[in-house]
């Protein structure tokens, strides 16, 4: 019929020209193209949007406002993020290499339990090596600084020392002087020496632990870990009274050798088999080493518990920051043990003459012991 209405499908057919589009429709078009002065929000699974929590996690945990969180828990989740996003770069950059060479290759089961084994390579029971190697660098970063500051402040340790000295009741060790900040070459260059000493101390009672240790056949190496640990231990506790200039003292009279030497000696002539010139001869050159150290070595012998009291201070003290605040009071608290070692000397002197002798003719306690 001529003057029928048009049905609803031929008008839309009529109305999908471009020239006829709905408004709305155009609308939608522009509004699908994006910004280029906005930047799009970026999706919560992307590597950019995790690293971006971890921040917000560092920042809340230091301000205190998770309490849930701890600071060293969240920095080595920061941590953990970034180096995995370093990681997935390499990878992502040959992505399309790799999917070009097996898009004809069927998948394994291998390669789909590849990742949770590299996974499992830098994870053990839930711990994170990548978190070891972080605190490990943190440590050693304080301790370097650490030394830098000590190493610049050291005349303001020396006043501290003596001032503690003079609040005790004790004579101070080194003379007044104004204290300031400066890299002092001449103490630098006699710690080092002092340092290649200790090692040349340490490393020249070996030969005797290995041979101590032969007899031990399969078990030998645990043993010799064993003694050279309490070796160096014992070590550590002469040089913590060493601290101290009293313990370097020379003796009225002669002092015997170390514990360590005579044991050596009556080894090398008494027991069958070690009796061997060889040894003899090693015996002796130990000595002339450590000859130099006689003097604080016989006051630890005297009493070992109480300066290895102190060593043990002087260890847990060691750790930054609190070496700043330890290493002035610790040549302090030896020379009050040593002081207290030449009170007990006079006192035997005396229970033994029945009278004292003048100020002058009064011994070290070497010649008591």
């Amino acid at each position: 019929m001529a003057g029928a209405t048009p049905s609803p499908s031929s008008a839309l057919s009529d109305d999908e020209s471009p020239e006829n589009a709905p408004t709305g429709e155009a609308e939608d078009i522009e509004g699908a193209t994006p910004d280029p002065q906005k930047p799009s929000p970026i999706p919560a699974d992307t590597p950019e949007a995790r690293l971006e929590q971890r921040i917000r996690d560092v920042e809340a945990a230091a301000q205190g406002a998770d309490a849930g969180t701890s600071l060293a828990k969240a920095i080595t989740a920061l941590v953990m993020e970034a180096t995995k996003d370093l990681e997935s770069e390499a990878p992502a950059s040959s992505a399309k290499e790799r999917t070009d060479a097996t898009t004809d290759d069927p998948h394994t089961a291998e390669d789909t339990q590849a990742p949770a084994h590299e996974k499992s390579t830098w994870t053990v029971n839930g711990f994170s090596v990548w978190g070891l190697a972080f605190w490990a660098a943190l440590f050693a970063a304080l301790q370097l600084a650490q030394w830098v500051v000590i190493a610049l402040s050291r005349d303001y340790h020396d006043a501290i020392s003596r001032k503690a000295s003079l609040l005790t009741g004790l004579e101070p060790e080194d003379e007044e002087f104004p204290p300031r900040v400066r890299l002092n070459v001449v103490w630098l260059r006699k710690k080092m020496k002092r340092r290649w000493r200790s090692f040349l101390l340490l490393m020249v009672g070996v030969p005797a632990l290995v041979v101590i240790t032969l007899p031990f056949m399969c078990a030998s190496r645990l043993v010799f870990t064993a003694l050279f640990t309490a070796w160096g231990a014992w070590w550590w506790v002469v040089f913590t009274a060493a601290k101290s200039a009293r313990a370097w003292e020379p003796s009225a009279g002669p002092t015997r050798p170390p514990w360590f030497l005579r044991v050596w000696t009556v080894l090398t002539t008494r027991v069958p088999g070690l009796r061997w010139g060889a040894l003899q001869r090693y015996g002796a050159s130990w000595g002339r080493r450590t000859e130099e150290v006689f003097a604080p070595i016989s006051s630890t012998e005297r009493h070992p518990w109480v300066f290895a009291g102190l060593a043990v201070v002087r260890f847990m003290g060691s750790f930054p920051p609190m070496k700043f605040f330890v290493r002035p009071l610790i040549p302090v608290a030896s020379a009050h043990l040593l002081d207290e070692d030449v009170a007990a000397a006079r006192k035997a002197l005396a229970a033994g003459a029945n009278a004292s002798p003048p100020e002058a003719e009064v011994p070290r306690p070497a010649d008591v012991w």
